[in-house]
């Protein structure tokens, strides 16, 4: 097998064992026994015998290129490896990390409250609203002078008002929950993410959070 990306030494050879169909592709046992999984939208099937090559820092590391026959399937360079996994982790933009905790996943987020999971989980919602309204209306309050940059953060502040009175019937803020929700959600509208949960002043704050937060039935 000829390897495609000469300055790339990074891989292993070896051929597929056998292949058992899955709904969204294919997994795949390797002639050491090692398993992997082959999405459908794979450009080659998969097969019993085939050479494969697999790139990245061996067992138990990421497999961040492979190729079938010789046949490109994906490849990253180990930077594009990098950015695709922090993607992956974090949701490439703000869309994305909203998306996900529309749909009940988990997101990752910075700890605001201290003050217990119920006074924190108010926090988180209430920043998740602002962002959707942050992204709806494309709030922008840089690229000016400060002083613009300052009267532009009043009045995008001054638009969240209603967005608070809605929610507020719901979970009752005080005045610091409602300045840190949306502290956070100015945050992670404007840097995105990515690069807010890789700041190394918040770092330790780091959680996981979603909209569906655990509990018991009251009748437990």
């Amino acid at each position: 097998m000829s390897n495609n990306f000469p300055n790339d030494d990074n891989f292993e050879d070896t051929t597929i064992a056998a292949v058992k169909p899955e709904a969204n592709g294919w997994s795949i046992e390797r002639a050491d026994g090692w398993s992997f999984y082959v999405l459908k939208d794979s450009p080659v099937e998969p097969k019993e015998g085939m050479a494969a090559r697999f790139y990245g820092k061996g067992i138990g590391s990421v497999v961040r290129g492979m190729f079938l026959d010789g046949h490109k399937v994906f490849y990253r360079t180990e930077e594009e490896q990098k950015d695709h996994s922090a993607n992956e982790l974090y949701g490439k933009d703000i869309a994305e990390w909203l998306a996900r905790w529309d749909k009940g996943r988990s997101v990752w987020s910075i700890s605001m409250g201290g003050l217990g999971p119920g006074y924190e989980q108010a926090i988180q919602v209430l920043a998740a609203e602002v962002v959707r309204h942050f992204v709806a209306t494309g709030a922008n309050w840089w690229g000016g002078t400060e002083e613009e940059n300052n009267a532009a953060w009043r009045a995008v502040r001054k638009s969240c008002d209603d967005i608070v009175t809605r929610i507020d019937k719901h979970m009752g803020f005080s005045g610091a929950q409602v300045g840190a929700a949306i502290q956070l959600a100015g945050h992670l509208y404007r840097k995105g993410p990515r690069a807010c949960m890789e700041d190394e002043a918040v770092k330790d704050r780091n959680i996981q959070v979603s909209k569906g937060m655990p509990s018991l039935p009251v009748e437990w």
